[in-house]
């Protein structure tokens, strides 16, 4: 890893505190401004009835409630008054601000609370020689404004937890993108791609990780290119001795002048045969494994291609009493590799051949639908079980009957054969009756428009 490429990782961790960091400090400086704003606001407004109740009591205080003289001076709320009593020396009252609420004179100077007309009091007295002065505010005002207070300070929070919590989920999807974009990455790569996984956007805790990812990738890769290399070289090691034994076998039955060894011979050259059907096989294989670019495209006649198929098999399908037979040819034309296309539906045709019992029918039919085209080969056969359906394609998987003839490669290098050419190869149970469809899907050739 080269320096320019360090300088341009970004941390998930460095990445989450920044924006954690920087997300904290909003929501702190917006409910403290908040709670500042509604605090100051209540406060004022207790404070300014303070400095009302002071300007009416200060000097000769009036001898009742004040509160019609003052009318439309400062809004307040009337619980928020002090009650102010005066006493002589004596104790004879001298002032009071409201005469019907009695508030007991209090002996001694200080703070006390003191339950009176129905209420809970706060009460400050001063005694001095010449007269004792008491003030008095109800509990509940203190209380509202306590809960005032803390239901303001608690109202941004509130409304900024919500906020927050979205805000979060916005930084953790922005910051789990760049994990996304890489799962993708790698869930989409194929599997024959020789380049690393890039590591240009990833996060430097998952540097790591992507680099064990590309090690693995590598001894993969080198896995299958050794595996690759073995098949085609057994592959080519075996067809030598095969050829060999043919040879002998030929020159055997030439000596049997009498046939004593006829049946002996056809069953070895069976074996032969479907030995060196098996290594063309693998070899084929191998050459679709190392991705060796495909014939030049040229215009392919569908029709013709099914015909010459069917035309090829029949010996085969005739000595396993099959009728094999084409049940609609509508003109189609597409442009690509005609090998390619030969073995594909050669192998489908072949597949459905084997696996189908005696007497038994395979119907080929082409079928033109918009723009493309469609090989249909019906089988009347045993089918596939809805479990094996997934793993048809797999090399060397034979569905049941497991005795059936057939190497479990056909439908392999039909699929290997498909994605080369970029068509579209299913297989599916019939509807109608028991056997199984399988459909070869093709893009017609554009129409030439003629002037």
């Amino acid at each position: 890893m080269d320096g320019p490429q360090v300088k341009s990782m970004t941390s998930i961790r460095r990445t989450a505190f920044m924006w954690l960091a920087g997300l904290m400090a909003t929501i702190g400086i917006c409910a403290a401004t908040t709670s500042y704003l509604l605090v100051r606001n209540e406060a004022s407004d207790f404070l300014d009835n303070q400095l009302r109740q002071i300007a009416l009591y200060v000097g000769d205080a009036p001898p009742g409630p004040a509160a019609g003289r003052v009318d439309g001076v400062v809004a307040h709320d009337p619980e928020d008054d002090f009650v102010i009593q005066v006493w002589n020396a004596v104790g004879q009252p001298l002032q009071q601000s409201d005469p019907s609420i009695a508030i007991p004179r209090q002996q001694a100077s200080g703070l006390a609370d003191i339950s009176a007309a129905d209420n809970n009091w706060r009460v400050y007295t001063l005694v001095t020689p010449d007269r004792t002065v008491q003030v008095s505010q109800e509990m509940s005002v203190r209380q509202e404004l306590a809960a005032n207070a803390a239901l303001q300070a608690a109202l941004p929070i509130a409304i900024l937890i919500p906020l927050s919590l979205l805000t979060l989920s916005w930084i953790i999807d922005r910051i789990m993108a760049r994990l996304n974009r890489l799962a993708f990455a790698i869930a989409s790569r194929d599997a024959a791609a020789d380049d690393p996984v890039p590591i240009d956007d990833v996060p430097a805790e998952v540097i790591p990780f992507v680099s064990s990812i590309n090690l693995l990738l590598a001894r993969l890769r080198s896995l299958l290119e050794r595996q690759r290399r073995f098949i085609s070289d057994a592959a080519h090691e075996l067809r030598t001795p095969l050829s060999a034994l043919q040879i002998q076998i030929d020159n055997l039955r030439h000596d049997d002048r009498d046939g004593r060894f006829a049946q002996r011979l056809s069953e070895l050259e069976a074996g032969i045969r479907r030995s060196t059907s098996l290594v063309n096989k693998l070899l084929r294989l191998a050459r679709y494994d190392a991705r060796e670019p495909a014939p030049d495209p040229r215009p392919v006649d569908l029709a013709q291609l099914a015909v010459d198929t069917i035309a090829r098999l029949t010996p085969l399908a005739s000595s396993r009493s099959i009728d094999l037979g084409i049940t609609r040819r509508d003109k189609a034309v597409t442009i690509g590799a005609l090998a390619d296309l030969e073995i594909i539906l050669g192998n489908l045709v072949e597949n459905a051949v084997l696996y189908t019992p005696p007497n038994g029918t395979v119907d080929v039919a082409v079928l033109v639908a918009g723009q493309e085209a469609r090989i249909e080969i019906r089988d009347t056969g045993p089918g596939i079980a809805e479990e094996e359906m997934p793993r048809v394609f797999e090399r060397f998987f034979r569905a049941m009957p497991q005795d059936g003839e057939g190497s479990g490669l056909g439908l392999a290098i039909a699929k290997a054969a498909a994605e080369r050419q970029g068509v579209r190869l299913t297989l599916a149970m019939r509807e109608d009756e028991r056997g199984l469809i399988a459909c070869l899907v093709v893009r017609l050739a554009p129409m030439k428009s003629s002037r």
